[in-house]
């Protein structure tokens, strides 16, 4: 996460090792998320199929995982992060909020993104992500910004496991350096 800046090294060593190991394309796009002009009034059969691939459904998880973790930030409320988290990733994003909510600080999560699937199979996958971070703190009293926007560059790997039917965060490795 962008305001988490300590992860270890043994997690570090083993996300390398692991995608050392592991083919794929990296230049995979992220899922279309254009939305479309109102709806027609007239209905017409389907003829595309609702299943997505497994790269797109990695990337819809990756992004839902962003989407829940910017909500407990900004609510101070950590209860929909098992949706997403498990494991180390669930630890360190409760510890986040809950620092946080000690503070009394919450905070808006901007972050412009550039998500690459770099491994997925039947029960492990990875995206690589390397954006802008645009998130601040939030004065509680007025809802503003209780702090400049850091406009820095962010690059961070994101482990899943496939548990209970659903892609989980179950490591984030921050990287730094160029």
């Amino acid at each position: 996460m962008p305001a988490t800046r300590s992860l270890t090294a043994l997690a570090v060593t083993f996300t390398l090792a692991l995608l050392g190991g592991c083919g794929g394309n990296a230049k995979s796009a992220p899922p279309n998320t254009t939305v479309s002009a109102a709806p027609s009034t007239t209905i017409a059969p389907s003829t595309t199929s609702t299943t997505l691939s497994a790269k797109a459904e990695l990337l819809a998880a990756y992004n839902r995982s962003w989407e829940i973790y910017a909500d407990a930030l900004r609510r101070l409320d950590p209860s929909q992060l098992p949706t997403a988290f498990a494991g180390n990733a669930l630890k360190a994003v409760r510890a986040e909020v809950a620092t946080q909510k000690a503070r009394r600080q919450p905070v808006r999560i901007n972050v412009k993104h550039d998500p690459k699937v770099l491994l997925v199979n039947a029960t492990d996958g990875v995206v690589a992500d390397e954006g802008i971070n645009h998130s601040v703190v939030l004065d509680p009293a007025t809802d503003q910004p209780a702090e400049q926007d850091p406009e820095e560059p962010f690059r961070e790997r994101r482990s899943f496991k496939h548990l209970d039917g659903a892609w989980k965060v179950v490591e984030v490795i921050e990287e730094t350096g160029p």
